[in-house]
Formats: structure tokens, C-alpha cells, sequence
């Protein structure tokens, strides 16, 4: 588990810091969704870890960031949170009793992270008077990066290579009432996430999205991974179509 804590540390590190503004609109890194799938790949079950990432995932659907103002950190949401549901062997759903509150841990290490930042910042401002472009990149992407290593790494760490085992006879140890409980309080947590996101799917040309994913899970019987592939690439169909080439928006007709 050693070698499993290292990895998974790394990645939590990186969702939290570099990755997570460099690739978050592309692979979209800071996601539990992504986390899912690495820590899976990771841990030796990617269905596992998708499940449960996709899980989370649902709880924080509706997220938005507004400048550094979050309502969860999602590097600790996703990573940490994936890695524990699969070592403590609980079912998908009760990782997002994990995220929540690993989430709101993360906000604080965000904080600390942006508060002692700052010494980069006021280094790199130096750099700049003096015209040193390689000071500049290196506090901005190098120097930058040790404070949330501390705060990330360090503590996912521990938490997967000295805690995992006891975490898991700790949930052993609840009263099957309380396990319950936790696992009916992250279906509920998925489905205020769900409720955030119809204020999106409010507007009528996607409102069909939203009945077909419906159908397709309650009478197709189809899994949530199932549903997600089916929508990424309707979703891809839709924008190709209405903003790609030829695309009613793109300006060009066929």
C-alpha cells in the first residue's frame, strides 16, 4: 500500500495545485470523476473507482468557483475520497459521505495554501522589476507548488498508508444503523446535486438530455457509467452540430 499511498498523494497534489489550472478545462484533473479513474487504475479496480468518482461527482455537479470563493475542495472531494471508499470496501454511494467532509477540510488547506502563497507572489514581483523572466516562471510554477505539496500530499498520505486499515474496522465496528445512515445521506447529497443542475437544463432545447438520461437509467436499467458515456457523446454530437462546422452558429451552411 506503500507505493498506492505515494501515487495517489501525488495526484492529490497535483489536483489541488498545478493540474487543477492548467488541464482543469481540458481533462478537467480536479474533478472526482478523473479522480475516480486514476485512483481505480491506481488501486486495481477502475469500475470501482469510476462508480464511486462518479458518485461524488453527482453531489458537486452544480459546482461553481467564484474567484478563490469554493464551496468544497474537490482535489480531497475526488482523490482522497475515491481512495478511502475503495480501502474501507464501502459501496459507491457512501464516498460522498467522505467527500463532504474531506471537502470542507480542503477548503481550509486552500486557504493556508493561498495565504502562504503569497510569499511567491511578492518574490516574483521582484523578479520582474528586474526583469528576470526565469525568476518569474519559477516562483509562479516551481516555488508554488511546495506549499501544497505539504498540505496535500503529506496528509493523503498518512491517511491512505497509516489509516486506511483503521478506517476500515472502524466501519466495521458501527452499528449496521449507522452505516445505513451514511450511505441513505450520500444518496441525498447526490441528488441536491442533481437539483443544482436542473437550474441549468432549465432552458428548453436541453431539457430532452435530461428525460432521455431519466429514461435511459429507470427504464433501460442502464449504470451510471453507462449513462455518462451515452451523454458525453450526445453532448459532443449537439455542439458539433449546432457550433462546429456547418453548425447554424458557425456561420457556414452545408
Amino acid at each position: 500500500m506503500f507505493i498506492e499511498a505515494v501515487l495517489i498523494g501525488l495526484l492529490t497534489w497535483l489536483a489541488g495545485g498545478l493540474l487543477s489550472l492548467s488541464l482543469s478545462w481540458t481533462l478537467y484533473m480536479g474533478a472526482p470523476l478523473m479522480g475516480g479513474l486514476l485512483v481505480g487504475l491506481i488501486l486495481g479496480d477502475v469500475s470501482y473507482g469510476v462508480q464511486t468518482g462518479a458518485m461524488i461527482q453527482m453531489a458537486y455537479i452544480g459546482y461553481i468557483a467564484t474567484g478563490a470563493t469554493l464551496p468544497a475542495d474537490l482535489a480531497l472531494a475526488g482523490y482522497l475520497a475515491v481512495a478511502l471508499t475503495m480501502i474501507s470496501g464501502q459501496p459507491p454511494s457512501a464516498g460522498i459521505t467522505f467527500a463532504v467532509a474531506l471537502g470542507l477540510l480542503g477548503l481550509f488547506i486552500r486557504q493556508a495554501k493561498l495565504t502562504m502563497n503569497s510569499l511567491w507572489v511578492h518574490k516574483a514581483d521582484g523578479y520582474a522589476e528586474k526583469g528576470d523572466t526565469r525568476g518569474i516562471i519559477l516562483m509562479n510554477i516551481g516555488a508554488s507548488q511546495i506549499v501544497p505539496f505539504v498540505l496535500y500530499f503529506i496528509p493523503t498520505f498518512l491517511a491512505i498508508y497509516v489509516g486506511g486499515d483503521y478506517l476500515k474496522q472502524l466501519l466495521e465496528a458501527l452499528p449496521k444503523e449507522v452505516v445505513d445512515g451514511l450511505r441513505v445521506t450520500g444518496g441525498l447529497l447526490s441528488a441536491l446535486g442533481l437539483g443544482l443542475l436542473l437550474k441549468y437544463l432549465s432552458r428548453g432545447y436541453l431539457l430532452p438530455f435530461l428525460f432521455l438520461g431519466f429514461a435511459m437509467a429507470a427504464y433501460g436499467k442502464l449504470d451510471i457509467l453507462a449513462v455518462s458515456i451515452i451523454g458525453t457523446a450526445l453532448a459532443f454530437l449537439h455542439v458539433t452540430y449546432r457550433y462546429g462546422i456547418g453548425g447554424e452558429k458557425s456561420g457556414k451552411r452545408r
